[in-house]
């Protein structure tokens, strides 16, 4: 089975002042959904979290609610495979923690002070319970308990913007601000492959996605969808766009991508197959949550559950 080794995120998270404590931002950076859990959640661009039930879209949980004035951190959620434990990026002491949300016991995953610039990324692996995290040009690999494994950083000036689990795991994929991207191996950390991708000739968020040992896609916001070569990291080809997110399907035959105010939906080959229109214009990020559904922000702070074939709205959670 084909999957996306992902949590969808938006590409930009600028940091401005923030409504009164307690009070949402319009909208969230970060989505992701366990289906074992049936928990639905959502880091909002000031820094809270919010966790739902996805049947009856009543909020269980949420973190974070005194809003910081600023973000060293980019905003993120992500459950790990079982759903039983939420990481998610705070201000504080703590710049990432793990929350067990049966115990309700939290884990320090990466201390404040290792925070020369903030956490951009991260990712849970699938096969055991370990993130691989990116801070500024360093990739961490720490374990649930919070101890380090390793951490390498890359021979760049530029920010990274994307670390993701190759579905192996045996490698892994970086993307820089400055459209580098490269695969390294997880024991060695020995490089694989890189590239350059052309993001116009400035620092730019890039996003990559993996859905098999065949199929690799990234997105320079702003500008293009382009399908890589998955040992060379190549573009095979490159799709002028306004795109800010992508998630494959579960079956990776199909890409979906935001481009607002439409979600433009294209083939494992690179042929836009139809576009999706919504009446949501802002930043999004979008997640495909199998039995042809997505998920992507909706207006006041809403997420909105969507079906993937129209694009029509199927339910909404609010905060």
């Amino acid at each position: 089975m084909k999957q996306l080794w992902l949590a969808a995120a938006a590409l930009l998270w600028p940091c401005a002042a923030n409504p009164a404590a307690g009070e949402l931002q319009r909208d969230a950076l970060s989505l992701d959904y366990s289906k074992d859990k049936g928990l639905l959640s959502a880091a909002y661009r000031g820094g809270q979290v919010v966790v739902w039930d996805f049947e009856t879209g009543h909020v269980k949980k949420a973190f974070n609610e005194s809003a910081p004035k600023a973000t060293l951190n980019r905003p993120l959620a992500q459950f790990n495979a079982s759903g039983r434990l939420l990481a998610f990026t705070q201000e504080g002491d703590a710049g990432l923690v793990a929350y067990d949300l049966a115990s309700g016991k939290s884990t320090v995953l990466i201390p404040r002070r290792l925070l020369v610039r903030g956490i951009t990324s991260f990712n849970w692996a699938r096969q055991t319970d370990a993130l691989l995290i990116a801070v500024g040009r360093d990739i961490f690999l720490v374990d649930a308990a919070g101890r380090t494994v390793w951490q390498r950083r890359l021979e760049t000036r530029a920010i990274i913007t994307d670390v993701i689990w190759h579905p192996s795991e045996k490698f892994y994929t970086v993307a820089t601000e400055n459209g580098e991207v490269s695969t390294w191996e997880t024991a060695s950390g020995r490089v694989l492959g890189s590239a350059k991708l052309e993001t116009g000739g400035h620092a730019t968020p890039v996003r990559i996605g993996w859905t098999s040992e065949d199929f690799l896609a990234a997105v320079v916001h702003g500008a293009s969808l382009m399908l890589l070569d998955p040992e060379t990291l190549k573009p095979k080809k490159t799709i002028a766009c306004n795109c800010q997110a992508l998630s494959w399907s579960g079956n990776g035959k199909e890409i979906f991508v935001w481009n607002p105010p439409a979600i433009s939906v294209y083939s494992e080959a690179g042929q836009r197959t139809r576009e999706l229109r919504t009446s949501f214009e802002g930043e999004s990020p979008i997640l495909w949550i199998g039995e042809g559904r997505l998920l992507t922000d909706g207006p006041d702070s809403t997420v909105v559950l969507r079906d993937a074939r129209s694009g029509k709205t199927l339910r909404t959670f609010a905060p």
